[in-house]
């Protein structure tokens, strides 16, 4: 058996226990409180998040899975029911993610042992190809237009075969200029399944669409009858 220690964005730290048996590791997470899911979080902020949120939050999450990759790992089900958010003592919202029961290594890239056609699955999961860190990265994407809110792919999975395909040929057609850096992000990451990972080029991104926005900076909130409310 082997254990890492895993720290998520300064995040309460989690052992993470990968233990070894059968045809694929196991993933055992044991935590104190997490926080709660983006998902219940927008639902209270009325479905959306401001383009600072969301570019803050795609920072976060991009380097949260990048820092699980390193180690490894793809995660297989980012959705917004798999990311939480959780205010901590100093007042900062840090972001995390949940839900192992899927990961795998990323070498050998696996195939899939199971349909993971959704929603939130990029274009070549639908297509049962070999899963990658990018894919894990074009869910994040996705996980990001949910909350603009925009819904390209329709609600059932026919919709979701036809338009993936037609959303990955133009992205920027979705999107007016002030979301364009999520259109860059995907077209990025379609670039370097191709050419492979950079750090930088990815990253360079958040900075790109608007200079003199810092990705980094903290979400920005309100706490309404206890209950945590992102702008």
């Amino acid at each position: 058996m082997g254990q890492v220690e895993h720290v998520i964005w300064g995040a309460v730290k989690t052992r993470l226990q990968f233990v070894i048996g059968g045809q694929f590791p196991g993933l055992l997470v044991v935590t104190d409180y997490e926080g709660e899911s983006i998902d219940n979080i927008s639902r209270r902020s009325h479905g959306r998040f401001s383009t600072p949120n969301l570019v803050r939050i795609a920072f976060k999450l991009f380097w949260t899975l990048e820092t699980l990759h390193m180690r490894g790992f793809c995660h297989r089900d980012v959705h917004r029911r798999n990311v939480l958010l959780r205010r901590d003592h100093d007042g900062i919202v840090r972001l995390k993610i949940i839900d192992f029961g899927l990961s795998l290594p990323l070498e050998p890239a696996p195939f899939p042992e199971q349909n993971l056609t959704s929603w939130h699955a990029s274009l070549q999961v639908c297509q049962n190809q070999a899963y990658t860190r990018f894919d894990d990265l074009t869910s994040a994407i996705f996980l990001e237009m949910w909350f603009v809110p925009l819904n390209p792919f329709g609600a059932q999975r026919e919709e979701w075969l036809k338009r993936k395909p037609q959303f990955d040929q133009d992205p920027f057609a979705y999107f007016y200029d002030e979301l364009e850096w999520i259109a860059g992000l995907y077209s990025e990451v379609s670039l370097q399944r191709t050419t492979g990972y950079s750090h930088t080029d990815l990253f360079d991104i958040f900075y790109k669409f608007n200079p003199g926005f810092d990705p980094t900076s903290p979400i920005s909130y309100r706490v309404e009858n206890v209950g945590l409310i992102i702008d």
